[in-house]
């Protein structure tokens, strides 16, 4: 097909052009030279990189905004490219309706447009047929296994060319323009999260449009279901799950059919555990549970591996578990005010955290191993039973965390006195 070799042969820069001219176009200083029309190719090309990186999400996000724009400035040539794509991500997805729905629609649209022999209306017909095939012609489960492995490969290294592609342009626009490097792109992402909170569909708790993750300020700033029972009306569109200071002595294991939720909160209530579905939350990014009575955390909760932030402060917890050092990217641990008396060796294994509290706890030492934290940059062992020695190898081993102490009275840094401003 003369059309898919051509998507082909762009998608591979798409990500790059596409990234430069949205940049110009978001920075404000270019925009009247921009186009709505062109801004609306630019949208449409950047869901098509998107779609040959395997990221279905941003591709039809980006795919939609196109297709708005097109609209708009009646450009029914980038209308029928946008529902074509479409066509082709939900047929990734294996989404026959919508797969077939939006590529009859874009042959609808090229066979008014388009009068040459052999144009994009033929060129989609296969598609549409392939696509009406779906349900008579399933993959089989097991076949071309070691095909489908290197295509993964090839897709991967393609993503990983078209990130370094892309960081190397930040940096040349930075270096033009005299701006910090990657602070156009900033601004294009943080008009993009402004729309996310804003403006668009997704200023609710549901996803109700495809869409990555978010990250943590989107989350802390949309507003959240606020009970289970509505949740799961549409478990499937739940992002976020407010739950805090409800009484709640129990969490359901319900809990674990959330299973796009991103956000949940379950502090201030009497919850004396955490169910082992929670694990079902493979795209959780925070976990506030403080302000219970919890005595124990499940083992399940390592599964969670999208998990950032962790509140555990003001519970019963006399241990926590050995799997939390499995949570990679866990960035902050709040165990504060619980019944710890001593720290697992794992915790050294997570080695993204930057933030631990672990004040008003019965420790009186620390393993060795969470010196592992190299990015670690704020320590709280206040309120414990730390000698002068156990605080010294403290501070020997996390040389430059920041290190609050009871008997030092503030932060400490490698073990050197407070500053002067720190001990008034």
């Amino acid at each position: 097909m003369i059309y898919a070799r051509f998507l082909r042969f762009v998608s591979s820069a798409a990500l790059v052009a596409g990234t430069l001219v949205m940049t110009i176009h978001y920075d404000g200083f270019a925009q009247r030279k921009q186009s709505s029309k062109e801004l609306s190719a630019r949208f449409i090309k950047l869901g098509m990189s998107y779609r040959e990186g395997g990221d279905a999400d941003n591709a039809l996000y980006f795919l939609n905004k196109g297709l708005s724009l097109a609209r708009q400035t009646k450009s029914r040539y980038w209308e029928a490219a946008a529902h074509e794509m479409m066509g082709l991500v939900y047929k990734d997805l294996r989404d026959k309706d919508r797969s077939v729905a939006n590529l009859l629609t874009a042959r609808r649209i090229y066979d008014n447009i388009i009068r040459t022999p052999g144009g994009s209306q033929i060129a989609i017909e296969r598609e549409i047929e392939q696509a009406q095939m779906m349900d008579m012609n399933p993959p089989p489960a097991f076949a071309n296994e070691n095909l489908l492995a290197q295509e993964v490969e090839v897709l991967r290294n393609q993503v990983d060319l078209l990130k370094t592609e892309n960081d190397a342009l930040r940096e040349e626009i930075a270096m033009l323009r005299g701006d910090v490097p990657g602070s156009s792109l900033d601004r294009m992402n943080d008009a993009r999260n402004n729309d996310i909170r804003n403006n668009g569909p997704f200023n609710s708790a549901f996803n109700v449009s495809p869409v990555g993750m978010l990250d943590e300020d989107a989350l802390e700033n949309m507003q959240g279901v606020t009970s289970i029972e509505e949740g799961l009306k549409n478990p499937d569109a739940v992002v976020k799950l407010d739950l805090q200071n409800n009484g709640m002595k129990k969490l359901p294991p319900e809990i674990g059919r959330f299973r796009n939720l991103q956000y949940l909160n379950v502090s201030r209530n009497q919850l004396s555990e955490l169910p082992r579905e929670i694990s079902n939350l493979t795209k959780l990014q925070v976990l506030n549970a403080s302000g219970n009575q919890i005595d124990i955390l499940p083992p399940e909760l390592s599964r969670l591996q999208s998990l950032k932030q962790l509140n555990l402060a003001t519970n019963l917890l006399k241990k926590l578990p050995p799997e939390i050092g499995k949570l990679t990217r866990l960035e902050f641990l709040d165990a504060s005010e619980n019944r710890l008396s001593q720290i697992p060796a794992a915790l050294g294994l997570a080695t993204n955290l930057r933030t631990v509290y672990l004040r008003t706890n019965s420790l009186a030492n620390l393993p060795l191993e969470i010196g592992k934290l190299k990015r670690l940059r704020d320590l709280d062992i206040d309120d414990n039973f730390f000698t002068d020695d156990e605080l010294n190898n403290v501070y020997s081993i996390l040389p430059d965390t920041n290190v609050i102490t009871q008997t030092q009275q503030g932060a400490q840094t490698g073990g050197q006195q407070p500053a002067a401003e720190d001990q008034q």
